[in-house]
């Protein structure tokens, strides 16, 4: 990548990318490049579908609702052998929650598992609304591939499907458990509700997984997660 292209707007695209390829804008995206950053024919953009390594392409046909983009050349390879971090969340407030999706995108969460326990306070959750959220964030901060969003699942299913091959780690408050460490291979780390997990559930966690201490201090669901992450991906 040259020393200027990391100034050109970056977008993601579900279609394969190849030499001389013709990429689709949605709505949104010929909306954004031609009315917010008035962009015109032949400008340049970046590509990426979470597959192929990040691309060059030239603007073709914009207009305020449609335009394409005409593949020049592959900016940067597709990076392999990326360490996958799972998130295991309760559902949160909305504003909160938009926060942590954010940042853990940014964090280098590679897949959201949203987990009803029994003091979850939001029940249900919008998935084309987070989905949309991971794709902005990854196109902001220039990840390469997409975080996946799992199904909203109870807790009990979780942990009794979870594989044996990523180690789960818990953050259980009250619970004496080992400090946190980096750890090299994938992994998943498991955070609770607003309300914390109840004594029960803490039982069936700790048979299921290693539990991990974040400090004396009792952290918000959103801050947990935060401060796990950022030990794991050190």
């Amino acid at each position: 990548m040259n020393d200027e292209s990391f100034k050109l707007p970056r977008l993601y695209t579900p279609s394969a990318l190849i030499h001389k390829g013709v990429i689709a804008l949605d709505a949104g995206q010929a909306h954004y490049l031609h009315n917010v950053l008035r962009r015109s024919n032949g400008d340049s953009v970046r590509l990426f579908n979470g597959k192929d390594g990040e691309w060059l392409g030239s603007l073709q046909n914009l207009n305020k609702k449609a335009g394409k983009a005409l593949l020049q050349e592959q900016l940067a390879k597709q990076p392999t052998n990326i360490k996958k971090v799972h998130l295991l969340f309760a559902p949160i407030k909305k504003n909160r929650m938009d926060w942590l999706i954010e940042k853990a995108v940014e964090l280098g969460v590679s897949d959201f598992h949203p987990v009803l326990t029994q003091n979850t306070e939001i029940r249900k959750i919008k998935e084309d609304r987070i989905t949309k959220q991971i794709f902005e964030a990854a196109e902001q901060c220039e990840r390469f591939e997409i975080p996946i969003l799992h199904p909203l699942k109870k807790l009990d299913q979780i942990l009794k499907d979870w594989p044996t091959n990523i180690k789960l780690l818990a953050c259980l408050e009250r619970y004496e458990g080992q400090p946190l460490k980096n750890i090299a291979k994938d992994v998943a780390v498991l955070i609770g509700p607003e309300g914390g997990f109840t004594a029960e559930e803490k039982e069936n966690i700790a048979q299921k997984a290693m539990v991990i201490t974040l400090g004396d201090q009792i952290l918000r669901s959103e801050t947990a997660a935060l401060k796990a992450l950022t030990i794991l991906t050190l």
